[in-house]
């Protein structure tokens, strides 16, 4: 409980940076972002358990997360494609030539093996 009750803590701060995104349009969606976060110890060690399922707790493209002495988070827009699918915005859209508008993810699920998912 207690490790979740950090990466909420967490999960707040990053959703009042993606506010301020979105109130002056850089993004509409918090999808359309990615986050960078520097934590310190305690809240690293929560994040960075994650693992790439960060970015779905977070409900970002993308979330990275290092180690620092205070918190601070980087929210900026997605330089990256939208998949049509998943509307995450990712640089491996298209990467597919039968698949042109689907990200590697979404064909992985749609046509492959699919992801493995641990917390999201």
């Amino acid at each position: 409980m207690a490790k979740w009750a950090r990466i909420l803590a967490v999960r707040a701060a990053v959703l009042k940076e993606l506010e301020t995104l979105r109130q002056v349009g850089k993004v509409g969606s918090s999808l359309q972002a990615e986050v960078a976060i520097t934590a310190p110890d305690g809240d690293y060690e929560a994040l960075a358990s994650l693992g790439d399922d960060l970015r779905f707790v977070l409900i970002t493209s993308a979330a990275t997360v290092r180690r620092g002495a205070a918190l601070a988070i980087a929210a900026s827009p997605s330089a990256h494609a939208k998949c049509e699918r998943c509307w995450h915005y990712r640089a491996d859209v298209g990467s597919d030539p039968a698949h042109a508008t689907l990200c590697s993810r979404c064909v992985s699920n749609l046509f492959g093996a699919g992801e493995s998912r641990v917390f999201a």
